[in-house]
């Protein structure tokens, strides 16, 4: 007999215990290599193993089977590949997701995957669960268009034994795929759909009724003026289009009991809705999928969406969402000028293309002042920062401690919560040289905005002059900036939503 629990995600998500259901048309299985011995569902073992020998070329793509033995009479093998000790998670997300999207190509609209128990990756299933709900993303601006869905329901195979310890895996992966959802939306929309107006009512419609977070906009284009001057110079090109104007949203997580609360996280997220570079404008094409510069303000929505679906009680977040947008006009903050920060100290203008780091300059400072009566603080900044990231990592994410971050192993520890997460994270070390060279050089400057001399450490430096500016330098509180220029998804391809996964592991911010 089938048994089914129900859960509502895009559509109908069920936990099934009987592969040869007839609620499913399609059945898509990870093919893993023969020397991890997985066990296979009792139905479809020797049929697995006969296709195996009669086809190695399952071992290299997903390809479609008729069979008898499962649901709907077809069954998709979707392989891994060679498994070594080098691979992280990633290699089930992969295998999944391209499982997935091999069967809806087939036509398969009631997909049940097997997800299997793999000891070699602890959070498999999960990981699993979370590339089969990738491949269903539909971007925003195609399901306005559309509302149709590109599947009718979902069925997860679990033996019935295991029913119960499942049901929580599916339950941190719908609310984790709802909260990637949120991030993906805002940092792949386009310019105008995911203008800083337009975000803030996206926010706003998407946290409304949940009492567990509350949101401050600050639109006022003279108090961004006073408050957060650096952004506000980055903004000045914008000004005189409204839905242009920089906002800066503050979200704040609370548990239903403080007195359980035993670490405060307060997230800056950089969100440049378009970076045209400026005055120092960019060239030669490089201008075009820089509507992704707001994926670092998308991150801290969408962890904060997660953290007000499953409500960790130890956690008290707040995020920044800085959203601005760096045009070219009449009106550009230019090279050469010398701007005031929130912290008091100036800043000389070197290249208006490095605007990231100044649009999050002043909320870091603002954040580190109140971290000192906060319970045990940890600051983060998240940005799609400096292409200098992904040159040396490719499509991973640098992850800067300051000092106070580095003597608790924190970036190590993200490194490893992102291997278990499907989320690769680099390690990468701030240095003396890193803070020095963003002293100023004229007479009476405090801080250069980026050493147009530098020949390289430019992930560094960035993180360097945000520790300086954020007035964090000599003060231990732990703090982490996350670079994600690499990481972070380039069109044609989806925004990836990281770091959602890694925060929300490394934080025990899961069931």
């Amino acid at each position: 007999m089938s048994q089914s629990i129900q859960y509502k995600l895009y559509e109908n998500i069920f936990i099934e215990t009987n592969i040869q259901s007839p609620d499913y048309d399609g059945v898509i299985l990870i093919v893993y290599p023969e020397e991890l011995n997985i066990s296979l569902p009792r139905h479809i073992g020797s049929f697995v193993e006969g296709i195996r020998k009669l086809d190695k070329h399952i071992q290299k793509v997903a390809t479609v089977w008729h069979c008898d033995y499962v649901s709907g009479g077809r069954i998709i093998l979707a392989p891994t590949g060679n498994v070594t000790p080098y691979h992280d998670a990633s290699i089930i997300k992969d295998a999944v997701k391209k499982g997935m999207l091999r069967a809806l190509d087939a036509g398969v609209k009631k997909p049940l995957l097997v997800v299997q128990d793999i000891v070699n990756f602890p959070d498999g299933q999960l990981i699993g669960i979370l590339g089969a709900l990738e491949a269903f993303y539909i971007p925003l601006q195609m399901r306005e268009r559309d509302d149709t869905k590109n599947f009718i329901r979902l069925g997860l195979y679990a033996e019935e034994k295991k029913t119960e310890d499942f049901e929580r895996v599916i339950r941190n992966a719908i609310a984790l795929e709802r909260s990637r959802i949120m991030t993906r939306d805002i940092a792949g929309g386009d310019p105008e759909r995911m203008s800083p107006a337009n975000i803030v009512e996206y926010i706003k419609n998407s946290f409304a009724g949940i009492t567990n977070i509350t949101i401050k906009v600050i639109d006022d284009e003279k108090i961004i003026a006073q408050e957060y001057p650096l952004l506000a110079a980055v903004n000045r090109a914008a000004n005189h289009v409204d839905r242009h104007k920089a906002r800066m949203v503050e979200l704040e997580y609370k548990p239903h009991d403080s007195s359980r609360v035993t670490e405060t996280l307060m997230l800056v997220g950089k969100g440049v809705t378009y970076d045209t570079g400026g005055a120092d404008i960019k060239i030669s094409g490089k201008m075009a999928g820089m509507s992704r510069d707001k994926s670092g303000a998308a991150a801290v929505a969408g962890f904060l969406k997660a953290c007000s679906i499953l409500k960790p009680p130890h956690l008290k977040v707040v995020g920044v969402l800085c959203l601005c947008r760096n045009s070219v006009g009449s009106d550009s903050y230019v090279s050469d000028e010398l701007l005031v920060s929130r912290s008091g100290k100036t800043v000389r203008v070197t290249n208006t293309d490095a605007e990231g780091r100044l649009a999050m300059a002043d909320a870091l400072f603002k954040l580190t002042e109140e971290a000192g009566n906060a319970m045990n603080p940890h600051l983060y900044t998240i940005a799609t920062l400096t292409g200098h990231a992904r040159a040396c990592y490719g499509n991973y994410v640098a992850a800067m401690d300051n000092y106070s971050a580095r003597a608790t192993n924190h970036s190590a520890r993200l490194q490893f919560s992102g291997g278990r997460m499907a989320e690769g994270i680099e390690v990468s070390t701030i240095r003396p040289e890193d803070l020095a060279v963003n002293v100023g050089k004229c007479k009476g400057d405090d801080l250069v905005q980026y050493d147009t001399e530098a020949k390289c450490r430019n992930h560094q430096l960035a993180a360097g002059f945000l520790i300086k500016v954020g007035g964090l330098e000599d003060k231990n509180i732990k703090y982490t900036h996350l670079d994600i220029a690499g990481a972070a998804g380039i069109p044609p391809e989806e925004p990836t939503a990281i770091p959602v996964l890694t925060l929300c592991h490394a934080h025990k911010v899961l069931l």
